[in-house]
């Protein structure tokens, strides 16, 4: 019988990939008659649990004899699957886009027959390189597969299946391992290379089945931790000298799950993560090159940080704001007209010289009194308390008018009276600073310590013409103490010549813990979210399981929880006091102000009384 022909497109050329990069593919005819148990199996695997992955075969010149990469590839029909195709050669010395060689979605096979530590050790220098699942295909039985397991290029992946052919009583069998290098069996051996089963073409095997979970079980492996213990509450020194904080626990409370434990080592000087001339320092250099495995301070992505390193989900938001010293008090004597605004006062007087003296006027037209001053000056006298008696106006017209006129400077001297008794011990203030465009129109300069963040070139390059004058106007401060992180730059807030910014947990914090709560305050207006991450040592093969976890403590509060606390711990009981709590006479000159008008408004009214009694008697006595 004549064999059937199945006709397969696939998205490479599978020869000519195998000596230069991808191209695409040509279809061609495959026997399905020519499977052997290697081939069968890669074709199992691609067409099943690996279906829907971007796929990247690299294969071995030798192993061509013992796996029909075309045939395989070909039976699992790949119309889901994009393949990438390469030999060892052509990936090592041919670039390759990003998600060829790395990625969440990208499984990297790479099918061998000789030991490839020559190549997996060149494979090393490339940073980029990390398969989110990684297939290692043995085609040799013999060949100790252990210690390619071991290669730290091979341990980048955060999932990891060995295939091996193995030969038992002149029947081939393929068996399946992964790698649990922080686990040991009961000889206490590492498990770098742990067995799983035997494959069997008949069972149908999931992506989960196939790559189980590597780091459920740390085995008490140690994480040495980077920390400037300077960021409260997140990271800070306790009365005891330790570096705690809210994500220290945090990672605690992982490490108690899966295994780990936790040191935290501070840095000698207060060095944050910076970026200069292509060399990290701080807490990042300690990552980069002295083999630190992660740090847990404040710290923001940026484009070199997301190339260089390993970072979890951002799990906490704030925004960096502005921290001002509140504006100097205006004179004492303005306290007794601060009640009521300038508006309100001339309508006030305006009021009640149309009131007043119109209602005099009338009633002297009308012949009902002799005397329209007297009248005016005693209906206007109302605003301070000054009695009339009632018997002067009959008119009915006229005593409505002044019982509406009475009410309202009732209601008028009612609310200026109680209002003057909260406000005569505290001091009136000009309006404050609240918005971006009121502080770059003011001359206070913007103030930030040289810390790697963003902030400062985003300020610069601003398209707002505001935020963009605040960049222009921003001072970096390169100078920074242990034992005072902020001590300098909060002097020049004191001295109403700058602003800090900084994320606004931190000057909610150091308002609090210096008693700055009334002397200083936080602009209303914010700028730039501020998304905190933890960094790791690029290609850790158990970031994202850290940062599920992270996720998951904020998704059930218990991390907002555990930074309350820790703010709690920080500010204490007595933080929160507003002032000294007494009152001297520097308070009470609001009080004596009012009183000393008092005096002098009742001694001219007496003199204008005396005076127009004066002048009356004698126009009086002229006449008779």
């Amino acid at each position: 019988m004549a064999p059937s022909y199945t006709q397969h497109c696939l998205c490479f050329s599978l020869f000519a990939s195998l000596a230069a990069p991808a191209e695409a593919l040509r279809c061609f005819p495959v026997s399905s008659d020519s499977n052997t148990l290697p081939t069968n199996t890669l074709s199992l695997l691609v067409g099943g649990p690996l279906r829907g992955q971007d796929l990247l075969v690299v294969s071995e010149d030798h192993s061509h004899r013992l796996l029909d990469l075309s045939q395989a590839l070909s039976a699992a029909g790949l119309s889901l699957t994009p393949v990438y195709l390469a030999s060892q050669h052509s990936l090592l010395h041919t670039p390759r886009p990003q998600h060829h060689i790395r990625g969440s979605r990208l499984t990297a096979v790479i099918i061998f027959y000789s030991d490839p530590t020559s190549f997996l050790l060149l494979l090393e220098g490339n940073r980029d390189w990390n398969p989110c699942y990684l297939v290692l295909f043995c085609l040799d039985p013999y060949l100790n597969t252990t210690s390619i397991l071991s290669q730290p290029v091979v341990q980048r992946s955060e999932f990891i299946l060995l295939l091996q052919s193995v030969v038992k009583a002149g029947k081939t069998y393929i068996y399946s391992y992964t790698s649990l290098p922080t686990q040991h069996n009961r000889q206490g051996r590492s498990l770098t290379k742990a067995p799983l089963e035997v494959w069997n073409p008949s069972k149908l095997y999931t992506l989960k089945s196939l790559f189980p979970p590597r780091f459920l079980d740390f085995g008490s492996k140690i994480l040495q931790v980077s920390a400037l213990c300077y960021d409260n509450p997140f990271v800070y020194y306790d009365k005891n000298g330790g570096c705690v904080g809210g994500n220290v626990d945090a990672l605690n409370i992982i490490g108690d799950k899966y295994g780990f434990g936790v040191i935290v080592i501070p840095l000698p000087n207060v060095e944050f993560a910076r970026k200069v001339n292509g060399t990290y320092t701080g807490m990042l250099g300690q990552v980069m090159y002295h083999r630190k495995d992660m740090t847990v301070n404040v710290l923001q992505p940026n484009r070199d940080r997301l190339h260089d390193f390993d970072l979890t989900y951002p799990h906490w938001g704030t925004n960096f704001a502005f921290i001002l010293r509140v504006p100097q008090p205006l004179p004492r004597w303005r306290n007794v007209l601060y009640p009521f605004s300038m508006l309100m006062w001339g309508l006030l007087a305006a009021t009640t010289i149309v009131v007043a003296s119109s209602l005099a006027l009338l009633l002297y037209q009308q012949r009902v009194i002799n005397d329209p001053v007297n009248v005016a000056l005693k209906v206007g006298s109302g605003l301070i308390g000054q009695s009339m008696p009632d018997k002067e106006i009959t008119v009915w017209w006229a005593r409505v008018w002044l019982v509406v006129w009475w009410i309202a400077v009732d209601i008028l001297a009612a609310g200026y009276t109680s209002n003057l008794v909260v406000i005569l011990t505290v001091p009136v203030y000009p309006a404050k600073l609240e918005t971006v465009k009121d502080l770059a129109e003011s001359h206070l300069t913007p103030v930030m310590y040289e810390y790697g963040s963003f902030v400062p070139d985003a300020l610069r390059s601003s398209e707002n013409p505001m935020l963009a004058e605040l960049g222009r106007r921003l001072y970096i401060d390169p100078d920074i103490t242990t034992h005072d992180p902020y001590g300098a730059t909060l002097e020049l807030v004191m001295q109403r010549t700058h602003t800090l910014i900084c994320p606004v947990d931190y000057l909610i914090y150091t308002q609090h813990r210096k008693n700055l709560t009334r002397d200083t305050y936080i602009m209303r207006e914010k700028i730039y979210n501020n998304f905190m991450i933890w960094l790791l040592r690029r290609n850790t093969p158990y970031t994202r399981l850290i940062s599920d976890n992270l996720i998951r403590l904020l998704e059930t509060g218990i991390l907002s929880k555990i930074y309350q606390l820790h703010t709690g711990s920080l500010l204490g009981k007595s933080s929160q006091a507003r002032g000294k709590g007494v009152l001297n006479l520097e308070h009470l000159q609001g009080a004596f102000i009012v009183l000393g008008l008092g005096v002098v408004v009742s001694a001219i009214t007496l003199l204008m009384e005396l005076a127009y009694s004066v002048s009356k008697h004698t126009k009086d006595a002229g006449v008779h």
